[in-house]
């Protein structure tokens, strides 16, 4: 059992980490607590034990979970997740969680550091350049925010609200920027393309050749994907400019699950997608080591399909072409 000394001295090094270089603990602590300086300092060299109420009051303020630290007694894993409210609020917070990821990571000092992408279809921040195509997916998620998904509205690209389409656009060019490896399977697209076909057959398309369009711009999209694979670097479309380092391996052995892992020098993030698309985040260092590892094995087994194993490459986008053609040939 752990002592409580040894609990209280882990939540203020998570403190510690929290607090801005050029604040100090103790005066933050007496100000937050209402107790002098003194007070403080006996907290923090482990003389007075925190009370629950001044745990909680700390906790809120720095955004920790004392069940996190717990973990390796109780093997509890503590996760952050954004609670779902109205329909745009939640999409829109959902985005800016995402830009919030990619901006800790881009603006990381640590000289170590990677960023994995285990993905069970194509990872969402592809779509957001294609303007088409990150307007239908709104549309899709919008749906799944709905209590009454699916109901008889009709979709209209131009009723998607320009700020989140905007938020797409810069969720791209930050991601674009930053290295990153994506381990992808024979899925990787088929889900929206299944998605195209799904909303024709519903008659969620107020113009019937809209289904037609969006299989266009997934035929340019692959080739641009492509594109990028071959030199092993992120392109925005219509742009030659290469970005960010892309390393792109072909699982064909397991299922993906949606999973990324951040890793910034000797801290991690891992997060998870649930739900379809939530997510959902945690710095627990036992859980985020094991998602390494889990992913490490299914990347040993994967082909690097980028810049190098241009055989594996082409069959493999050669694939999706056919599998978008036929979803086509399909959609009358």
């Amino acid at each position: 059992m752990i002592a409580t000394e040894s609990i209280q001295q882990l939540f203020l090094d998570q403190m510690k980490k929290k607090l801005p270089s050029h604040l100090s603990l103790a005066d933050e602590m007496a100000e937050l607590l209402n107790i002098s300086r003194d007070s403080a300092y006996r907290r923090i060299r482990g003389e007075t034990i925190l009370s629950l109420d001044e745990v909680g009051i700390l906790a809120r303020k720095f955004g920790l979970s004392l069940d996190s630290m717990l973990a390796s007694v109780n093997n509890m894993v503590s996760f952050q997740f954004i609670k779902e409210d109205q329909i745009e609020e939640s999409l829109g917070r959902w985005l800016q969680s995402i830009i919030s990821y990619l901006d800790m990571f881009a603006h990381s000092t640590e000289s170590e550091k990677s960023l994995i992408h285990l993905a069970k279809d194509l990872p969402i921040f592809h779509y957001f350049q294609f303007p088409r195509l990150s307007a239908f997916k709104m549309f899709f998620w919008n749906k799944f925010f709905d209590r009454n998904a699916f109901s008889d509205s009709k979709y209209k690209p131009e009723e998607i609200g320009r700020e989140f389409l905007a938020q797409g656009r810069k969720i791209y060019e930050k991601y674009a920027a930053i290295d990153s490896i994506e381990i992808i399977t024979e899925e990787t697209l088929v889900v929206t393309l299944r998605q195209i076909e799904y909303a024709h057959d519903c008659g969620l398309f107020a113009d019937h050749s809209e289904a037609h369009r969006l299989l266009e711009e997934c035929l340019i999209m692959n080739q641009h994907l492509k594109k990028e694979a071959s030199v092993g670097r992120k392109i925005v479309y219509g742009s030659e400019e290469h970005l960010g380092k892309f390393d792109v391996y072909l699982n064909q052995v397991i299922t993906g699950d949606n999973s990324i892992s951040f890793k910034l020098g000797d801290q991690r993030v891992c997060i998870i997608t649930t739900h379809t698309f939530k997510i959902m985040s945690t710095t627990q260092e036992d859980f985020c080591r094991l998602t390494d590892r889990h992913i490490s094995r299914i990347m040993d087994k994967s082909v690097l399909i980028s810049v190098v194993g241009e055989k594996e490459r082409l069959k493999f986008f050669n694939r999706i072409e056919e599998e978008i053609t036929r979803t086509a040939s399909r959609i009358r």
